[in-house]
C-alpha cells in the first residue's frame, strides 16, 4: 500500500498548481461567439469613431450664427442616415437631417424638430441654437490607433458593440479550457438507468464537476467508465488525456488497494506534481501533468470533490482562460457568533451561510460538515477557512471564499 507524500499546505498547493498551469493559446473567434471570453491581445481602433460629424437627433442642420429665435429657414435638401446631402448650407438655409445623418458642409448645429414650427419646405425656429448643438463630432468616441480594449478584458455586450463599430469580425481571445471528467468506480450507476443494488450509488460527482467546469467557462464533458477493471480504466484515462486540457477524476487517488486511477495515469506518462494536501475536505488530492494536459485526481466523497474543485481546480481554469484566478470568487472577512473549533491538524473549509450585519458578514454553519453530505452545499454561501487546531472566538474574523457572489449584492444570505 502506498502512503501519502508530504502533505502540502493550502497556499503552497495553489501556488504550485498555478505555476504549472499555462494560459490557453490565443484563438480568433467570431463576434457572435466571443461573449464571456477574455481578450488575449490589445484591440486598436482602426479609424476615428464616429468617422464623420453626425446628427444626434431628428431635425434641421443649419448655421448657428443665423439661428435666432423667430428666424424663418428654407429647407433645401435632406440628409437621412447613410445618404449624405451634397448641398452646402448657406445663410437662412437648412437641411432636413435624421439621427446618424452626416452633418452637411456649412452647417455647425442641428436643431430638434420640436424646437421649430415642424416639418415642411420652410420652418420658423422657436429657440436659438449654439455652435455644435446636437452634433456628434468625428473621433469624439475613439481615435484611430487608440487602444480601445485591453488584453485581459472579459468580453460582454458593450465590448462586442465597440469592436463591431470598428469593423472587427472576430476577436483574439484565450480559448476555453477543454475539460474531461472521468467517472470511475464499479459501484456507480447512471442516474435514471435502473434501481440500486446493495453497495451501489448513483453517479453524482461527474455531473457536478461538469457543471462546475462549465460555470467556470470551460467546455466540459463526461467520460463514463464505471469499472475497477485496470484495462477499462487505462483506456478511459488514455482517451481523456488525448482530447483534454484538463482531466478530472473523482475517487481512485487514495491509499487503498483498489485505487487504480493514479496508477493508470502514471503508466500513461502523467508526471505527479504532488499528492496529498493539508486540507479538509480533500486530503488525497492529486495533481499531475502530461505535456499540455493538467490532471486533477479529486477525492471520491461528493463534498470533498466539489470543494476541491472550487479551491484548487477553478483557479487553474481561470488562469487558462486569461482571467484572475479568484474571478467571481471574492475573499471576504467573516465572523461567527459562537466559538468554532478545528480539532484536526488540517485547514478546514467550513460550509457557511452569510448574513450582512452592522459588524460585517456573519457566518453560520450550513449544516453538518460531513464530506458526503451534499445538501449542505446547496445551502452554503461561502467556505470559511479555519486554521489547523484553531479555536475561533465569537466575533473573531476569518477569511472566507464566497461561492455565491450574488449574496454580496443583496441584503444578506438566501432564506
Amino acid at each position: 500500500m502506498q502512503t501519502f507524500d508530504r502533505l502540502l499546505d493550502y497556499g503552497e498547493a495553489v501556488e504550485i498548481i498555478l505555476k504549472n498551469t499555462p494560459r490557453s493559446s490565443a484563438v480568433g473567434v467570431p463576434l457572435s461567439e466571443a461573449r464571456g471570453l477574455v481578450l488575449a491581445e490589445d484591440l486598436v481602433a482602426k479609424f476615428d469613431s464616429p468617422p464623420f460629424d453626425n446628427s444626434a437627433v431628428d431635425g434641421y442642420a443649419l448655421r448657428s450664427r443665423d439661428a435666432g429665435a423667430g428666424r424663418v429657414f428654407r429647407v433645401v435638401d435632406e440628409a437621412p442616415a447613410g445618404r449624405p446631402s451634397k448641398k452646402k448650407v448657406g445663410e437662412g438655409e437648412a437641411i432636413k437631417i435624421f439621427t446618424g445623418g452626416v452633418v452637411p458642409e456649412g452647417a455647425d448645429a442641428v436643431v430638434m424638430v420640436e424646437n421649430t414650427s415642424g416639418w415642411g419646405e420652410e420652418f420658423e425656429l422657436k429657440k436659438p441654437a449654439r455652435p455644435g448643438q446636437n452634433v456628434r463630432r468625428s473621433g469624439e468616441d475613439v481615435r484611430a490607433g487608440e487602444v480601445i480594449l485591453r488584453a485581459g478584458t472579459e468580453i460582454g455586450a458593450p465590448e462586442i458593440a465597440l469592436a463591431a463599430s470598428q469593423g472587427y469580425a472576430e476577436l483574439p481571445v484565450f480559448g476555453r479550457p477543454r475539460v474531461v471528467v472521468l467517472s470511475t468506480g464499479s459501484e456507480l450507476v447512471e442516474p435514471g438507468e435502473r434501481g440500486l443494488e446493495p453497495g451501489e450509488i448513483y453517479d453524482s460527482n461527474s455531473y457536478a464537476l461538469v457543471a462546475q467546469a462549465q460555470e467556470a467557462g470551460a467546455v466540459a464533458r463526461r467520460l463514463y467508465a464505471a469499472s475497477d477493471d485496470e484495462g477499462t480504466l487505462r483506456s478511459a484515462v488514455e482517451e481523456a488525456l488525448s482530447e483534454a486540457d484538463v482531466v478530472l477524476t473523482s475517487g481512485g487517488v487514495s491509499v487503498g488497494e483498489k485505487d487504480l486511477v493514479k496508477a493508470a495515469m502514471r503508466d500513461l506518462g502523467v508526471e505527479q506534481v504532488f499528492w496529498g494536501i493539508n486540507f479538509k475536505p480533500g486530503k488525497p488530492l492529486f495533481f499531475g501533468r502530461r505535456e499540455g494536459v493538467r490532471v486533477f485526481g479529486l477525492p471520491g466523497n461528493p463534498v470533498s470533490a466539489m470543494v476541491c474543485f472550487e479551491v484548487f481546480v477553478r483557479p487553474a481554469l481561470m488562469k487558462m482562460a486569461g482571467r484572475r484566478e479568484d474571478a467571481r470568487r471574492p475573499r471576504i472577512k467573516v465572523y461567527f457568533d459562537e466559538m468554532v473549533h478545528n480539532r484536526v491538524g488540517r485547514l478546514h473549509a467550513i460550509r457557511v451561510r452569510l448574513l450582512r450585519t452592522g459588524r460585517g458578514w456573519r457566518a453560520e454553519s450550513a449544516g453538518a460538515q460531513g464530506s458526503g453530505l451534499v445538501s449542505s452545499l446547496t445551502k452554503a454561501d461561502a467556505l470559511a477557512l479555519i486554521g489547523p487546531g484553531a479555536e475561533v472566538r465569537p466575533g473573531e474574523e476569518v477569511e472566507a471564499i464566497v461561492l455565491r457572489e450574488e449574496v454580496l449584492l443583496g441584503q444578506g444570505a438566501r432564506m
